[in-house]
């Protein structure tokens, strides 16, 4: 039988996992309701800020409590800011995909949380992207790793003298538009499969001022026409999870396929990693829960294993493989991959 200080030790574990969901939960109505921006505008007592968003006083004030307990509010002489986290959500340059994330978080993988029980014991998977804000969520919020990714892929062998870009499954067209705007003399076409993500590409596209050079293609890569031996590159970033094993050596065949001798594949893709990085940072227990989200819909699959994809790539006819980290115990990394010589 436990005695009282494993008993307390228990406790403060299972007060520590409630803990997270519930300090999100409490950030994310801030941020909705607006209370953040009002409060980052002027500092407020609860009263001030109920007035001043006509709300009623008795929430205002109990949410103000939970905030600054849960570390997101400072207090001074009864009026609250926000901490500078809060302030990187409202107005840092990468607020847009956080807060993404933070919507995904609420809307999509808490809802199938309370499902889980149930899909464990056999109940029929859900489908994944029925609503077109959660595609939309998922591309937005990929962006978050977006400098840095951009920064490792530039250095992939092949990518700077690539001509001819093929982006599959493009998301909101940020890989395009970079790469078209360094290199002027590129071409790109990308490939999207959600109509509503589409307009987001071709609208990031029109901003950046590349779409001259750009065609976004709505519909499914490996239905598509395409030209055979055309690109000298490749991207597939964040969406190998939607092919199972089968799947995925068939669309690398179709990419080598496309690619022209000399062309390089680029695929970015989070990892399930027990490096030493991994579970200091949480790394690991992260991504085993995505790995779980994932396999936990009925058209979606889990994430890779290195070395199975590797060997992947090389019955697909690729022969020289390789990897670089992009965050780091796992949370993003580029495998690349070079065809010498047509099939």
């Amino acid at each position: 039988m436990s005695g009282p200080i494993d008993r307390l030790r228990q406790m403060r574990r299972l007060a520590a996992s409630m803990r997270v969901q519930l300090e999100a939960a409490v950030l994310r109505a801030g941020l909705v309701a607006e209370l953040f921006q009002a409060l980052a505008d002027e500092p407020m007592t609860a009263a001030e800020l109920a007035e001043a968003k006509q709300a009623p006083l008795d929430l205002i004030a109990a949410w103000l409590r939970a905030a600054h307990a849960h570390g997101l509010l400072l207090r001074r002489e009864g009026r609250f800011r926000p901490v500078p986290y809060v302030h990187w959500l409202l107005e840092g340059p990468d607020a847009e995909p956080a807060r993404a994330m933070l919507d995904q978080t609420a809307l999509t993988y808490v809802p199938l949380q309370a499902r889980l029980p149930a899909l464990l014991q056999g109940e029929a998977r859900p489908i994944f992207g029925t609503d077109p804000e959660e595609a939309i969520r998922v591309a937005v919020g990929s962006r978050v790793t977006e400098g840095a990714a951009l920064s490792v892929l530039r250095r992939l062998p092949g990518v700077r003298d690539a001509r001819r870009i093929l982006d599959v499954g493009c998301g909101a067209g940020s890989y395009l538009a970079d790469l078209l705007v360094r290199f002027r003399d590129a071409l790109g076409t990308g490939v999207e499969l959600d109509p509503a993500v589409v307009e987001k590409a071709r609208e990031r596209l029109h901003a950046a001022e590349v779409f001259r050079r750009c065609e976004i293609l709505d519909g499914d890569f490996m239905e598509l026409s395409l030209p055979r031996n055309a690109f000298d590159l490749v991207l597939l970033n964040n969406n190998l999870h939607y092919f199972d094993t089968e799947g995925r050596v068939a669309l690398f065949e179709r990419v080598h396929g496309c690619l022209a001798d000399g062309g390089t594949l680029a695929i970015q893709t989070p990892l399930v990693s027990s490096s030493v990085a991994a579970r200091a940072l949480g790394a690991r227990a992260t991504m085993a829960t995505f790995d779980l989200f994932l396999r936990a819909h009925e058209n979606l699959y889990g994430l890779p294993v290195l070395a199975e994809l590797a060997a992947q790539l090389r019955d697909a006819g690729f022969v020289k493989v390789g990897d670089r980290g992009v965050a780091p115990g796992g949370l993003a990394r580029y495998i690349w991959a070079r065809k010498t010589g047509t099939r």
